[in-house]
């Protein structure tokens, strides 16, 4: 007959037929032996099994099986219990090699010999089928088992727990109690597993009950694994007093009760434990010590216990050295944690992966790189976690070479699918490259988990990019990924950037819906979102209804007022947080700051001040800006500079915040000094600072500065961005290069309203009114709206050329056609309309009929046209009611007097100046600068103070002389003061405008344009004498004025003597 494999063996052929022909038993020792052997014996083993054999089957056990049934012929005179021990060891088999096929069919083979009944056979096709996870078919054997002993219930029981059924384990101990089953240690060693899953202090109480009422309380295992419960539990006074009581206590129950106090928070205590151990420290201690307190150890805490680690001789350790290693680095200690990872032996792709990724985290991209390269040169078998580490390298534009040589690396080693690496591609790009590389990242990753998608919506939140962002979020949602409190943190913050309430409104509901109970991360986004959007009553809903109160919410709440202006509030809710206890960040100093900032509340400020310095935070850099900044837009420019003197280091903020204080103080030749000292720093400016520079450039007309920062910001980058080419715009038209800023203007690759608005606003005040209309036009064909701003320029426009009707028209059109109200500069513009053409009486009858009190500004702009005209009745009107609104405004005395001195009125105006003089009123000194070499030279009339005065006056003689002889007559009707002809002649000589033009020509080469301003508007006779010098000298002179600019060239000028 052909034999089975498992009977090749001559022995066990031998033996099996010796036992089918004896009636006497056989010694028990050697039929076990003999089961055994042919059990235990793998098909491997067998020299005579082809290939196809061999790879069938788990080691042997369908072999068994099927040798079985050649088998049960001689099997049926072996004594019961022999064949009940040769199944229980085939199930056995089964349970080790997980084989439940051929489980099934010895089960089979045990109902047709009928041993199922058998409580020995049974309890091991029970456990079979419960070490197997078929927890349904083990209860079926269970429930029908005729005889049940306690090996049945223990392995019910563990099946139950082992598959974390965690209430049917609970259950099925009260029914074999019920049933009066007496429970074992090992019955309990279920019991423990499943509370320590629960983990609830209650159920822990019960079960130390019973243990106590089955006499096991005593044992050593039991009371280990109470400990152990209690403190999984949380009830870690309960697990140290049996800790205590216990007469004998080995390492592993050390080792739990350190756990149990770091669950809970007790580092000190754990440390103690550590610290009082009775036993030698294993390795699992070092581990659970390690990799709990990893982010709460201080570096000097992870020192001593790095002692004991050398002492127990665990340093060299893998496994050990990995986890230190990585503690070390959570404590941002690189150089110890590169030292323990040179000391271990035969160190492996764990401890590689945390050395690189320490160093990555660290900022030592080049070291992580060398590592990485180290370990692929020595044959490292590289995983996903290295190239993630590895990645995390790459943060700037300069390491997107080393980055774009990994991803090589990763295509060529299949690693590409992998979603981590594929998300810490999609960092590593958006860090270098910017988000346009990381979203080619992302479109081509196979597959995406949350993080990937959360990942790509959060970079473009933070870059700005609002719509991108929200089509990312809709695509998810389609794709059926669920997002959680970090998804919808980011779509928060892109209802802000596109400016969506709606978009908010539908992000809250969608968090209410996914998080009933939304997590403070998530509300204090809520918060912030609505504050943002003005909607301050929904943020304090938000916040009022959360059922606890953290710094980050409160920071929420704060920045909320803040942004609102809401200074009481937010310092209400910041002394609350004092009064709790509650150490404030400096987020929260910062936003209290920005409060004080925009309301110009300097006491408060100052007293937060105080408290900063009192709290040990005024040397933190961001709460430094803070004060600066409150300090520069409060005007107090000293103390803004005595902060930032103070600073150990300045960041871009810092100097944004000091820079800006200067400018908006109208400090700019400091502001510009403080840019070149920035210059020398590592700071780059960003586009924010180089707006206010050209702002102040703007302001004293400095053109060579001014192409000087332009230049920079081609350098920089920035020339692309909205913020800065308006401020260009600005610059360049304020300088008096009106041809450069529609230059700028022209190659804006998208304008916004600001940048319309500059280039109009320019034209009109450069004259080029028909321009200034027709780009009013565009603009309007272009699809942008203009706003209150635009029709300024418009009106000023029309102003300036005299376009009465047209400006009218545009006036009464504005809320028609324009959606805009017209405020009080609109008023003032219609005004000054009227009145540059010499209709008072109608400009007076259009002030009557303001739908609300004419302001300062407007009588103001009718008084000046009075001075112009000579219209004095107007004129005293329009002082009268001046002088009621601002009676310390001293351009109204000026002015006054001013009309009063050209109708010859001396009395009057003697006694205008004196009422300005009693009330205390001073008269803004009216000064002319010029720029030369980057220079500003500053002249007041008759001003002496010039080191080269003599030789400015000897030119301003001879430019008289040149004057008079090609017809110049000196309009004396402009030197208002009670002098003879001659003097006059002689004062009005002495302009500062006529001593700037005088300087330029001898400082500057011939055929220079000269560039003058001046603080109040340019005098008649100034306007004259300058026209005579452009044609004389063959110079362009350009002069902005109070109110314009003035292009003299060849003998006339731009503004056709209308202005």
């Amino acid at each position: 007959m052909k034999l089975h494999p498992l009977t090749r063996s001559p022995f066990l052929t031998a033996r099996l037929i010796s036992l089918s022909n004896v009636a006497t038993p056989y010694p028990r020792s050697q039929i076990n032996f003999i089961l055994d052997f042919g059990i235990s014996t793998s098909a491997q083993q067998w020299p005579g099994l082809n290939t196809k054999e061999k790879n069938r089957g788990n080691n042997g056990i369908a072999y068994c099986i099927t040798g079985l049934k050649e088998m049960r012929s001689s099997l049926k005179y072996i004594e019961h219990w022999a064949q009940c021990s040769y199944y229980a060891r085939l199930l056995q088999k089964c349970i080790g090699s997980k084989a439940i096929e051929e489980g099934v069919q010895v089960h089979s083979w045990i109902i047709k010999i009928g041993f199922q009944s058998d409580v020995f056979v049974g309890n091991n096709l029970l456990n079979m089928y419960a070490k197997c996870g078929i927890l349904t078919d083990a209860r079926k054997v269970f429930d029908i088992m005729p005889v049940r002993d306690l090996v049945s219930w223990n392995a019910m029981l563990a099946g139950y727990a082992q598959s974390e059924q965690c209430k049917e384990t609970l259950v099925f101990f009260w029914k074999m109690q019920w049933e009066g089953m007496k429970p074992n240690r090992l019955t309990f060693a279920s019991i423990f597993k499943v509370c320590s899953g629960l983990g609830f202090d209650q159920g822990a109480e019960q079960v130390h009950a019973y243990t106590a009422k089955s006499g096991l309380e005593s044992d050593v295992f039991v009371r280990s694994n109470l400990v152990d419960i209690y403190a999984k539990c949380g009830s870690i006074e309960d697990a140290r007093r049996m800790f205590d009581e216990m007469p004998e206590r080995d390492v592993v129950l050390w080792n739990v009760m350190i756990a149990g106090y770091a669950r809970v928070g007790y580092v000190a205590e754990a440390l103690k434990i550590f610290e009082q151990m009775e036993h030698k420290p294993d390795k699992f201690t070092f581990l659970s010590v390690l990799r709990t307190f990893a982010c709460v150890l201080t570096a000097e805490q992870v020192k001593q216990v790095h002692t004991h680690i050398i002492k127990a001789g665990f340093e060299s350790d893998v496994v050990v050295g990995s986890v230190l290693v990585d503690t070390y680095v959570k404590c941002e200690h690189i150089e110890y944690a590169r030292h323990v990872f040179d000391k271990i032996e035969n160190s492996n792709i764990v401890s590689w992966n945390t050395i690189i990724a320490g160093y990555a985290q660290e900022g030592y991209g080049e070291v992580a790189l060398g590592l990485f390269i180290r370990a692929q040169q020595g044959g490292m078998e590289l995983d996903s976690i290295t190239f993630a580490a590895v990645l995390g390298a790459f943060t700037s534009p300069e390491d997107s070479e080393h980055g774009k040589q990994v991803h090589s690396l990763i295509i060529k080693l299949g690693f590409e699918s992998d979603v981590s690496v594929g998300n810490a591609l999609l960092a590593m790009y958006g860090k270098s490259l910017g988000v346009e590389y990381e979203r080619l990242v992302f479109d081509k990753m196979a597959m995406r988990d949350l993080l990937s998608w959360n990942a790509m919506i959060s970079r473009y939140a933070q870059s700005g990019y609002g719509e991108p962002a929200l089509n990312l979020f809709r695509q998810m949602q389609l794709a059926d990924m669920k997002p959680n409190q970090f998804t919808f943190v980011s779509i928060l913050r892109v209802s802000c950037i596109i400016e969506s309430v709606d978009l908010g409104k539908q992000v809250h509901a969608q968090v209410i819906k996914a998080e009933p109970e939304a997590d403070v991360f998530t509300e204090s986004a809520l918060v912030d979102m609505y504050a943002n959007h003005g909607c301050l009553k929904e943020a304090c809903n938000v916040f009022d209804k959360m059922p606890k109160w953290d710094l980050v919410s409160c920071n929420s709440m704060i920045a909320g007022y803040a942004r609102n202006q809401h200074l009481h509030k937010a310092t209400h809710l910041f002394r609350w947080m004092q009064h709790t206890g509650m150490k404030p960040s400096q987020f929260t100093l910062t936003s209290i700051l920005n409060v004080c900032a925009f309301q110009g509340a300097v006491e408060p400020g100052k007293q937060m001040h105080s408290y900063i310095i009192k709290i040990g935070f005024d040397s933190d850099i961001c709460v430094g800006s803070g004060l600066v900044d409150v300090y520069g837009k409060c005007g107090d420019m000293g103390g803004a500079y005595g902060v930032f003197d103070k600073m150990p280091k300045h960041d871009e903020v810092s100097w944004t915040a000091m820079i800006s204080g200067y400018v908006q103080c109208e400090c700019n030749e400091e502001a510009l000094k403080l840019y070149y000292q920035m210059q020398l720093s590592s700071i780059k400016p960003d586009n924010f600072i180089f707006a206010v520079l050209l702002k102040a450039c703007a302001s004293l007309a400095l053109l060579e500065s001014g192409k000087q920062i332009h230049a920079n910001i081609i350098r920089g980058g920035f020339i692309l961005d909205l913020f800065v080419g308006s401020a260009l715009i600005d610059m360049y038209a304020k300088c008096g290069n009106i041809m450069d800023a529609c230059k700028i203007f022209d190659e804006m690759p998208a304008r916004n309203v600001v940048s319309w608005n500059a280039i109009i606003t320019g034209c009109a005040q450069h004259g080029h009114a028909k321009k200034a209309l027709t780009l009013f036009d565009q603009m309007q064909d272009a699809g942008m709206e203009p706003d209150h701003v635009t029709l300024v320029g418009v009106l000023s426009a029309c102003s300036h050329a005299g376009l009465i009707e047209t400006g009218r028209d545009y006036f009464n059109s504005m809320s028609q056609d324009f959606g805009i109200t017209p405020r009080m500069e609109h008023y003032a513009c219609m005004v000054d309309i009227l009145g540059r053409a010499g209709c008072l009486d109608e400009a007076e009858n259009f002030i009557s009929k303001m739908p609300s009190e004419p302001s300062a500004l407007v009588w103001r702009t009718l008084l000046g046209a009075c001075r112009v005209h000579g219209n004095m009745k107007v004129g005293k009107l329009a002082a009268k009611r001046l002088s009621e609104l601002e009676p310390q405004d001293d351009a109204m005395y000026v002015l006054l007097s001013n009309i009063y001195a050209a109708a010859d009125q001396w009395d009057d105006m003697a006694n205008a100046r004196k009422v300005m003089k009693d009330r205390g009123v001073k008269k803004e000194p009216g000064y002319s600068w010029i720029e030369v070499k980057n220079r500003i030279y500053m002249f007041v009339v008759e001003d002496r103070s010039h080191p080269q005065f003599k030789e400015i006056y000897a030119k301003l003689e001879e430019l008289t002389g040149q004057l008079k002889e090609a017809g110049y007559v000196p309009d004396t009707g402009f030197a208002l003061h009670d002098l003879d002809l001659e003097q006059k002649e002689h004062s009005l000589c002495h302009h500062s405008e006529k001593l700037a033009i005088a300087f330029g020509l001898l400082s500057t080469s011939p055929g220079t344009p000269l560039r003058i301003i001046k603080n109040l508007r340019v005098c008649g006779d100034c306007h004259t004498a300058i026209k005579f010098i452009s044609r004389l000298d063959g110079r362009e002179i350009i002069v902005r004025d109070a109110n314009r600019f003035h292009h003299f060239r060849d003998g006339t000028c731009s503004c056709g003597d209308y202005w």
